[in-house]
């Protein structure tokens, strides 16, 4: 459904998309959509990124040991942050906008290289403290190796962005193909070589070097020499926000476990990450590919919420249809497996893990219209939320100490679900709609068969 609003020359009769016939302009796909084409590809870069990591992290582990993987450890934990952070800055940024010029997309590409060439820096300084906090002078040839794809990651992030805002998702899955491919082969080959530490900080480098790489050279794109500052701060405003929440998530966790580790102790700490593990695999990986999904289908429509909210029913009902059944197989399988597939040592962490699964089937439940709220600007409410769910947390853990990992589960859930007023709230103001009107289209799974329902009364009684 088109927004109602002025079409002018180089668009399609959505407000403020232009198309590649624009000389001045970056356009969305001028191809025709299909879903199951681009569920495919994102499905399969979601689950390809997340079957090289689990695979690579275990087999590396066991073949160089705790002390060397401790090392390694240490030297990509704040590399893994800067990635992120350089990565993502500007590419959510450049898929909401409603209008994208070439301009504003090479100044993104140049403002992304400058702060990768800063993260870099920060990156290579944090070896030397490394290295005396640790007594280990390897330490700093390892961040020196891990801070020189930086700049190129910052380059390829604002690549992604125009590629997911046209929805070329096999191309984004090859950058994982043969980024996270070849950094994991490289990865296991120097743990068999006998590398140590070595091995887990090449495969990072050379991971995120291929990638960047595919995604630049596949794309093949040229930036113009332009560095336009107000432009650069239009999406700022977009991609700090978004960013801050991807850092928020990823330390909201990290706290928390450290919180339960100092209240609980090591065993429960154990049997939480593993029961966090088990449900967050799959959600993660679902989450990943719908979001790149979703937020190039719903940005375009911002200025149009009938639109959008039309766009969040549809979506909802999809993801309902698969999403739910998968919450339920997860559940049952956590439930009888557990145990037989780990232990009887792990026998805690399947009980534990099941609050997380109905915490996911509510997550589901909002994630189209939480998407909205991006696609509508919303960013920095969905920051607050992110921030203050991080607090309840930990003020959680704080006021009611858990003693075991079921208890330290139910204060991760119990935080999460007295935000729920909150997300409901802040998702359907972005739609313009009651607080529950976003969650009716799960209604409309069921829509059809209750509408037959007096046709089907009608041909029995006669």
């Amino acid at each position: 459904m088109a927004p109602d609003g002025p079409v002018g020359p180089g668009h399609d009769g959505r407000t403020g998309v232009v198309l590649p016939d624009d000389p001045g302009g970056i356009g969305r796909t001028t191809r025709r959509p299909s879903l199951r084409r681009d569920a495919f590809w994102s499905a399969l870069d979601a689950g390809v990124s997340g079957i090289f990591s689990l695979v690579t992290s275990f087999l590396v582990a066991r073949l160089v040991g705790p002390q060397a993987l401790g090392i390694g450890t240490a030297a990509t934990a704040l590399n893994v942050v800067l990635w992120v952070a350089v990565n993502a800055l500007f590419a959510d940024a450049l898929v909401q906008q409603p209008e994208l010029t070439e301009r504003e997309a090479s100044s993104a590409f140049w403002g992304s290289c400058l702060i990768g060439l800063g993260a870099a820096v920060l990156q290579a300084a944090v070896g030397w403290v490394l290295a005396s906090m640790l007594d280990d002078q390897r330490l700093i040839g390892m961040a020196l190796a891990l801070a020189l794809p930086l700049p190129l990651v910052g380059a390829a992030g604002v690549v992604q962005g125009l590629l997911t805002r046209e929805r070329a998702y096999r191309r984004l899955a090859l950058r994982t193909i043969f980024g996270q491919g070849l950094g994991s082969a490289v990865g296991i080959a120097g743990a068999l070589a006998g590398l140590g530490p070595w091995a887990i900080v090449l495969q990072q480098a050379l991971g995120a070097t291929t990638g960047a790489l595919a995604l630049l050279l596949g794309r093949g794109w040229r930036p113009l020499a332009a560095f336009d500052r107000a432009a650069l701060r239009r999406l700022l405003a977009i991609g700090l926000p978004l960013t801050g929440s991807t850092l928020v998530l990823i330390g909201r966790y990290r706290l928390f476990a450290v919180l339960i580790g100092a209240s609980a102790g090591s065993t429960v700490l154990g049997e939480v990450h593993i029961a966090f593990r088990l449900v967050d695999t799959v959600r993660d990986l679902t989450s990943t590919a719908l979001w790149r999904l979703l937020l190039p289908v719903l940005s375009p429509l911002q200025s149009d919420r009938k639109a959008m909210l039309a766009q969040v029913d549809r979506w909802m009902r999809l993801i309902g249809l698969v999403m739910l059944p998968v919450c339920a197989v997860l559940a049952f399988g956590l439930s009888h497996g557990v145990v037989r597939v780990m232990g009887p040592a792990w026998q805690s962490a399947g009980p534990a893990a099941l609050p997380l699964v109905g915490l996911m089937a509510i997550g589901v439940l909002t994630f189209p219209a939480s998407v909205a709220l991006v696609a509508a600007g919303g960013v920095r409410i969905a920051l607050y939320g992110h921030v203050a769910s991080l607090l309840l947390t930990c003020a959680g853990v704080l006021l009611i100490p858990p003693s075991n990992a079921w208890q330290a589960v139910m204060v991760w859930c119990g935080s999460q679900i007295l935000l729920l007023p909150y997300t409901l709230w802040t998702n359907a103001r972005a739609l313009g709609v009651g607080p529950l009107r976003p969650l009716f289209g799960l209604f409309m799974i069921v829509r059809p068969q209750i509408e037959a329902l007096p046709a089907i009364r009608a041909r029995a009684g006669s």
